[in-house]
Order: structure tokens, then sequence, then C-alpha cells
């Protein structure tokens, strides 16, 4: 009777504490994410061995809190047609051409990456578009100029430090012949020091020197020039190549520096380089927007597609990045070497591209203004492809101002 009493006892108690819990709390709102129409694009301002962002770039999700959601291969989520749910907040995704931190300074190993912030809503689906990824690093290279290359008489080095202990030394023999090699540099500060170390007419020399407002994605290029001045003392210094002026020196040497990439001084903005269809040459009135234009079978229907560019200041540099969801068709552009076309100075092997899709180029772009596109023939060859394929534009004006413009065909 007792083990009866203990046991309704406690079974009251139980009930009494589940009848006090609150309700239970409703289940995080949930969205979803595509990558449908997800890309990463590659920035070309810095010129590295790098053409384009390959399937072995590692796509990290963030939440809002730092903490890592999830992890993937490029080209395991490149156009997946299957999106991934969240809980509605705010996420971050970060691309990297390799894994690990940005190393600290190595010869021939630059690092791309993008970082992009998205926003998940509850019940609706958030697409991803081109990420662009740029240089992580400030890229360097030393080079030395004749007249220098003549008064080595040993061995020596250039020594370049962007981070406190960890420098990269730039070999030069007693012939002259010296190390080409690009050097990688994270960026912790924004200074770089330049020591050569070597034998000049004989004697042993040092010439050491800073330089400031060193970043990311920017190329010094580091030269070492004979200068001269009025009264023929030998010295050594090295000086910014803007900062030499026509009466300096003679027998003595400098560092000249040039700059490419990010420069501060560099000119902002697109300079007002647009792409648009161009409905006076006939275009045909349905395309609204260059990256959604949709090819219908030309025996049912054909369409004018042509378009437009203005560039105020003048074409300087015309690329097209190619790519596409059917395999088929990169295969076919892969055999005209054209995933990455040079409009200004195609290749030999480019040349076939232009007989599938009309580009104009070479001379027809080199310092125009206004150029007009009429990629009517395109259809006949690209609509046997289903998918979606993308011409990302890449239009750099002689002020150096630049816009990247995607172009896309759908062939249902």
């Amino acid at each position: 009777m007792k083990k009866i009493f203990v046991y309704l006892t406690l079974m009251a108690a139980l009930f009494s504490a589940a009848s006090c819990q609150k309700s239970p709390v409703s289940p995080k709102a949930y969205g979803y994410l595509s990558f449908g129409e997800f890309s990463l694009g590659l920035d070309e301002s810095v010129e590295t061995r790098a053409t384009a962002a390959n399937g072995n770039y590692i796509v990290t999700i963030y939440d809002a809190k730092g903490g890592m959601v999830d992890q993937y291969k490029y080209s395991d989520i490149k156009n997946s047609s299957t999106p991934i749910t969240l809980p509605a907040g705010i996420y971050y995704l970060e691309a990297r051409s390799q894994e690990g931190e940005v190393p600290m300074a190595e010869f021939e190993l630059p690092m791309y990456g993008a970082d992009a912030e998205f926003s998940i809503t509850a019940g609706e689906t958030t697409g991803l578009g081109q990420v662009m990824c740029t240089l992580l690093q400030c890229k360097v290279t030393v080079s030395y100029s004749e007249d220098f290359l003549e008064s080595v008489t040993g061995a020596g080095s250039t020594k370049v430090t962007v981070t406190s202990g960890y420098p990269l030394e730039f070999a030069i023999d007693a012939n002259g012949v010296y190390d080409q090699s690009a050097g990688y540099f994270a960026v912790n500060g924004n200074t770089m020091e330049v020591v050569f170390s070597g034998n000049i007419d004989g004697k042993s020399q040092r010439m050491t020197k800073s330089f400031t407002n060193i970043a990311p994605k920017q190329w010094r290029q580091i030269k070492f020039i004979k200068k001269t001045n009025e009264q023929g003392n030998a010295s050594f210094d090295i000086v910014i190549n803007d900062l030499v002026s026509d009466d300096v020196l003679n027998n003595s040497f400098a560092i000249q520096e040039e700059v490419i990439g990010e420069d501060p001084e560099a000119p902002k903005g697109d300079g007002g380089i647009l792409l648009e269809p161009d409905y006076a040459s006939g275009c045909d009135s349905e395309i609204t927007d260059l990256q959604n234009i949709v090819i219908v079978p030309v025996s049912t229907r054909d369409m004018a597609i042509r378009f437009k560019a203005t560039v105020p200041n003048g074409v300087k540099k015309f690329t097209v990045n190619i790519d596409s969801d059917n395999s088929a068709f990169l295969a076919a552009v892969d055999a005209a070497q054209a995933r990455e076309l040079d409009l200004i100075s195609p290749s030999e092997a480019n040349a076939i591209i232009f007989d599938v899709v009309p580009f104009p180029h070479g001379e027809e772009l080199l310092g125009q203004t206004e150029i007009s596109f009429n990629l009517d023939a395109a259809q006949d060859a690209i609509v046997i492809y289903k998918g979606r394929h993308t011409f990302l534009m890449n239009i750099v004006d002689e002020t150096g101002c630049r816009n990247q413009i995607p172009v896309t065909m759908v062939v249902e």
C-alpha cells in the first residue's frame, strides 16, 4: 500500500511540474539560400598567374555572430539547383582561393578572396549573384636598370619586408642575373622596407628605403636605377620614381617604384562606362535587361541582339570572361581557349570564337568611345546549348576607370 502511495505521489508531482511549464517556443522562421546564379569573378587589376576563380575555391558561410554555418568547395555549389535552408537573419559569405590564413610572405603564391553580406527572410529565397574576388596581398617584384647591372661586381640580394620578421630576399649574382619571381605579402601595416646588399663597382654597398601606403590589391614594382648629379658625386640613395628630378645625380643609384593596383591617386568610379540595348540599331524591344536575354529556337523566331558600349574616355582594355552552366558549351569555349577573351589583342586560338559570337575586336575597340555590338548571329551556335551563358564584359578606359557588366543569354 505504501508503494502505491509513493507512486501516486510521484506521478502527481510530475504532472504538476509539467503543467507549470511554459508553452513550447515556436521554432525559428526559416528561409532559403540559392546558389543557382552564384559565381566567383576575379579582379584583373593586378596581374598574377590566376585567370579565373577555379572550382577549388573554399566558400564558407558565417552567421551574424561569426560562427561557421557550413563550408563548401566552389565546384560543388556553383549553379546548384538545390537551395539550403537557414534560419532568418544576417549572414556572411567568405570565399578564398585556398584554405588557411593569408601567407605572411611567399614567392609565387597569390591568394584571392571576397567577403559578402546577405540576409535570409522567413519563407523567401535569397539568391547569390556574382561575387568578385580580389588579391588579398600586396604583390612585389624587383628589377634593375641596365646601367645598374653593369656596375654589379658581386653577388647580393634585395630584401623586402612588409611585416616585421617575414622578409623575402630577391637574389642577384655577380653577373647581374637576378630573381624575377613575384613576392606576395600579407599587409598588416602600411609600410614596406626595401634593403639592397651587394657589391657595386668593387665595393660592398647597402641601400635602404621605406615606402608607405602599402595595401592589398597592389603590385609594387621596385626598380633600381642609376642617376646623376651636376657634381658627379658617387653616392647611393633610394627614391620613389616621381621624386627623381632631372638635376639628380651621377654614378649613384636609386630605387624606382611603380604602383599597379589600388593606387590612392588612381581614378575612382566607372568613368561613365555603360553597356545598354541599342534600340536605334534595331535591338529587339523585348530585351530590356542584358542580364536575362532569353533566346528561343531560331527556327521559331530570331532575336535582334544588339547593344552599345559607351566609354567617354576611350577604351584601353576590353576583356570578356565566358561562363555557363552547360558543360558542353564550356568545352566548345575551351577549344578556342576563350574562357578569358582579350578583345583588344586576341590570340590566334581566340579568333575561332569570333565566328560564333561576333564581338568587335582589335582596332574596332582601341580608343573608341562608342562601340556597337551585333550578336544576332550568335543565336545559331548558342541555341543548341540549353542553359545560362554569361559573358562578363570588363572595360577599362584610358584614365584607368573600369566597369564590369554581365550579358547573359538563356536558352530554354
